[in-house]
């Protein structure tokens, strides 16, 4: 999961019936717990409502996530997941994708 203060491994979220995020912790076996849903990607809280557009935007400059991210989340926006990353570089590949949960 994306922070302004860094990336959390193996986030475990609360959702609120909104769908804003409630709390956020660190939990390395989240299958062993019920009622758990899982996504591959890196999850961004806040992302802007006009997600995909703002998806499209980043990929036009092309820039790592690192600097694209603190320039576009805002609060109050939307949860996503954003899948097919280059990891080591945290880069968006032509197979990357993005997903409003």
């Amino acid at each position: 999961m994306w922070t302004p203060q860094g990336l959390v491994r193996h986030p475990l979220l609360t959702l609120g019936a909104d769908g804003r995020v409630l709390s956020a912790e660190c939990c390395p076996d989240p299958d062993r717990l019920a009622a758990t849903e899982f996504y591959a990607g890196l999850l961004v809280p806040d992302f802007p409502a006009d997600y995909r557009a703002a998806f499209d935007g980043m990929r036009a400059a092309a820039l790592p996530l690192s600097e694209l991210l603190p320039r576009i989340v805002t609060p109050g926006g939307a949860l996503v997941v954003i899948s097919g990353l280059d990891y080591d570089s945290l880069r968006l590949t032509p197979q990357s994708q993005i997903r409003k949960l």
